[in-house]
């Protein structure tokens, strides 16, 4: 199986990987096209004191933790093997992430130190649900996949927090990088079934589903706190393979671009007046695109996938 160090030169790398039998530990992540010199997003100021939380991110090998206004950066994970998506739980006390240490995705949990981590299920992309009970995820599965897509697709699970009751959510084949609606009762994310990142919506017990393919590709989808908005990433708007930050209501309408400056990986703050993204540093900005500030997370390359408490 292809490892993580690999990402950030290869720009074919950008497509998930919806089947399990298709290279499941590939990640959507953007990286600059190989030869291009990645920079800073324009008009980036240093970091903004007053901003509180902390942010959890990852470098493509390890899980990192920083609070919000650019202090206390912490290794969280240091391992032989890519550990990465990682996901804080509503409380703040414990960190849901994706590991390889076994050669194959899983999720696993930790403590918000680092500490006393514990294996949960096979998959990737955590996602807690907004009462901490549950954990939204892409599991492999058995059904298959259309012709050339590999043998079992992968889909929308769902486990208790402590990895029990696991259960596939129907209509979700493809899916990955889940997203909970702020009441708990819809889950946002995107599937490449059919070659393309399309986003959708879905109830927890799988009905309603809505496809969001109007809206063009788009793939790691974040639910604002007061459930008005999605964030995604797309490159609709580049004819190369760099992307920026979009966000949308979540029924495909007011689509606006947020960043001009190939960023990615976007998460709302807690109280959804600002985001963190990747570019391929580590950056905040307001909900509406302006202020962007750069967090100190030198020497680690790209960082991706962060989110905040």
């Amino acid at each position: 199986m292809e490892r993580r160090r690999a990402l950030t030169t290869a720009a074919a790398l950008l497509l998930l990987a919806a089947c399990s039998g298709a290279s499941v530990s590939d990640r959507a992540q953007q990286s600059s096209p190989a030869g291009a010199s990645p920079s800073a997003p324009i008009g980036t100021r240093a970091p903004d004191t007053s901003l509180s939380g902390r942010i959890v991110f990852d470098n493509h090998e390890d899980v990192w933790s920083i609070n919000a206004g650019g202090t206390n950066l912490t290794r969280l994970t240091s391992s032989p093997w890519p550990e990465f998506d990682a996901t804080w739980s509503p409380d703040g006390t414990q960190i849901a992430f994706r590991s390889e240490r076994g050669g194959d995705p899983e999720i696993w949990l930790m403590n918000a130190d680092g500490s006393e981590p514990r294996r949960l299920a096979p998959g990737l992309s955590p996602a807690w649900s907004p009462d901490g009970s549950e954990i939204a995820y892409s599991s492999p599965g058995d059904i298959l996949c259309p012709p050339g897509r590999g043998l079992g697709c992968t889909g929308i699970s769902i486990m208790n927090a402590d990895g029990s009751r696991r259960h596939r959510v129907p209509n979700t084949d493809g899916g990955e990088y889940p997203s909970w609606s702020p009441d708990g009762e819809r889950i946002a994310f995107n599937s490449n079934l059919s070659g393309d990142h399309v986003m959708y919506i879905v109830d927890v017990d799988g009905s309603g589903l809505v496809d969001l393919s109007s809206v063009g590709e788009g793939w790691q989808v974040d639910w604002s706190p007061d459930g008005r908005s999605i964030l995604f990433t797309s490159h609709r708007d580049h004819p190369d393979n760099y992307t920026d930050i979009y966000v949308m209501r979540p029924d495909g309408s007011g689509v606006e671009r947020l960043t001009n400056n190939s960023a990615y990986t976007p998460a709302w703050s807690p109280d959804g007046r600002d985001i963190v993204f990747s570019a391929p540093g580590l950056f905040v900005m307001r909900a509406d695109g302006s202020g962007i500030t750069s967090l100190p997370a030198e020497g680690m390359g790209e960082t991706s996938l962060p989110d905040w408490v």
